[in-house]
């Protein structure tokens, strides 16, 4: 496994994703559903500037690096053996985006990266390390991501984006996590959060607080998780590797946490 040279994919079929994505084995019915899911964190759209992305992607060597960095995690958190697949990002879309033009998602058994051809390629490590962390703490958990709660969610969240402050340095944390001040999220947090943890990911509620739809603020549920790792670790002084395959209830066990 490792990364996956979806470049001669897009070469072939860059105009039509569903058969692109067949590519990994999908029936076409298979396929369209994943696409459908995979356009709403970030995966791009047919255009006529398809190519040209391309071409940047190869002459900024997005496979190799993203090679390089998936060999150094690995070795480092001992994580899984999956096929991580590098496609172009939808312009100005995508969970992680926020003028970055970078996004992913991750799944227990694989990753997908939506990237554009970023001038600083550390923006990319952030990216990666943030997918297979997600990746590399499903597997350590071994928890049915079908029962994963509100609280596994944004803890998820919350460690991944610490784990790039740490290795990458504050200047790559996305910007999702200091958006909100201190005041607004301990307010959000006492109001609608502390008593919704237990909503499973499947329930409607779960990803209106999570990813701050409606009422909610933006991605509030991704700051909040990114506040309360910050400070546990703060008080425990540990690493995202001792942290990493801690229970989420672990992190909300001082119920001052949430306190200034």
């Amino acid at each position: 496994m490792g990364i996956v040279e979806t470049s001669q994919w897009l070469d072939e079929c860059v105009d039509n994703p569903e058969k692109l994505l067949m590519k990994k084995g999908l029936t076409e019915k298979k396929a369209s559903e994943l696409y459908g899911y995979l356009k709403s964190f970030g995966m791009y759209t047919p255009a006529g500037n398809m190519e040209y992305q391309i071409d940047s992607l190869k002459k900024r060597d997005a496979w190799r690096k993203m090679s390089v960095y998936y060999k150094k995690y690995r070795a480092l958190w001992k994580g899984p053996s999956v096929p991580v697949y590098i496609f172009p990002v939808q312009t100005a879309r995508g969970i992680f985006t926020s003028g970055l033009k970078k996004s992913g998602v991750s799944f227990k058994d694989e990753i997908y990266l939506f990237l554009s051809d970023e001038e600083d390629s550390r923006e990319w490590e952030a990216l990666f390390l943030h997918e297979y962390h997600h990746c590399t703490r499903m597997n350590l958990l071994k928890k049915n991501p079908e029962h994963y709660t509100l609280l596994d969610s944004i803890i998820f969240e919350g460690l991944a984006e610490d784990a790039v402050k740490e290795y990458c340095g504050d200047q790559y944390v996305s910007s999702w996590a200091k958006k909100y001040s201190e005041f607004l999220l301990q307010k959000l947090w006492n109001q609608h959060i502390k008593n919704e943890l237990h909503l499973r990911r499947k329930e409607t509620k779960h990803d209106q607080l999570l990813l701050g739809r409606g009422r909610y603020p933006n991605l509030i549920g991704y700051a909040i998780g990114y506040y309360i790792v910050g400070k546990f670790r703060e008080k425990h002084g540990m690493s995202s590797i001792e942290m990493m395959s801690l229970d989420a209830d672990k992190f909300i066990e001082d119920k001052k946490i949430m306190e200034k």
